[in-house]
């Protein structure tokens, strides 16, 4: 199955879900406006612990659509200005 490309807005979070070490990951997107998660989130380019609490806008390719969230392989960020 090849992954889709996607681009998404959010609060980077790091989480203790059980089912995010499923993916190898801590971290999550969190959309505050739809007060909802968007995806977890994971990168071999980026540390998201440096980038906790802030506004992001993140793309990447997306993974295990129709589990419990979506996975994004993020391959690039860029912070929001109001931060």
């Amino acid at each position: 199955m090849t992954a889709r490309e996607a681009i998404a807005r959010g609060v980077i979070r790091r989480e203790e879900m059980p089912f995010l070490s499923k993916y190898g990951t801590a971290y999550v997107l969190y959309d505050e406006q739809d007060a909802n998660y968007s995806y977890a989130i994971k990168s071999d380019k980026y540390r998201f612990s440096e980038y906790v609490g802030l506004q992001a806008k993140v793309s990447g390719p997306v993974t295990d659509v129709g589990r419990e969230l979506p996975v994004m392989n993020v391959t690039r960020i860029q912070l929001s200005p109001d931060r």
